[in-house]
């Protein structure tokens, strides 16, 4: 079973909607994961916005009982993967544990990869070193394209792991 962090800023937003999206997309195919997310300045225990919320349910995704919690260096061994929403996140991870370079990818970055790996064609995936939009503070329509954008990169990723 793959051990997979998501990152973002605050973990209000992208991460805790990837994680979700990970987390039933691979169980519909029947990929064993197990997912986590986090914030790199978090305030712990902030729930999803309620954008994210909104758009979560709009995919069965019920993301009320989240808690955001800032993200802890010395707990990053225990993942396999960690997926960054942006490519300062990414930095700020390396900054910390440089050692972490072969797991740490930008969401993007990592299902170009498999899928360049895997031959996988996917003309819709969008640039593979772009950060994914951050919703943050907008309107229901931007965290829909947020989600679109974080579900195109999760799909990629788990048909070069099937």
């Amino acid at each position: 079973m793959r051990k997979i962090l998501m990152v973002c800023t605050g973990n209000t937003c992208r991460s805790p909607m990837a994680a979700a999206l990970l987390k039933k997309h691979a169980e519909q195919r029947r990929i064993a994961v197990e997912v986590d997310s986090a914030g790199l300045n978090a305030f712990e225990n902030e729930p999803a916005s309620t954008q994210a919320q909104t758009v979560m349910q709009d995919y069965g995704i019920d993301l009320s009982n989240h808690k955001a919690k800032r993200i802890d260096p010395q707990t990053l061994d225990q993942y396999d993967l960690v997926l960054t929403m942006a490519k300062n996140h990414k930095q700020q991870i390396l900054n910390l544990r440089p050692d972490l370079e072969n797991k740490v990818f930008l969401i993007k970055e990592f299902a170009a990869q498999k899928m360049q790996e895997t031959n996988i064609r996917n003309e819709n995936m969008n640039r593979a070193d772009s950060d994914v939009s951050d919703p943050y503070g907008q309107a229901v329509a931007t965290y829909q394209r947020t989600a679109a954008e974080l579900l195109q990169a999760i799909e990629a990723i788990l048909d070069a792991w099937q």
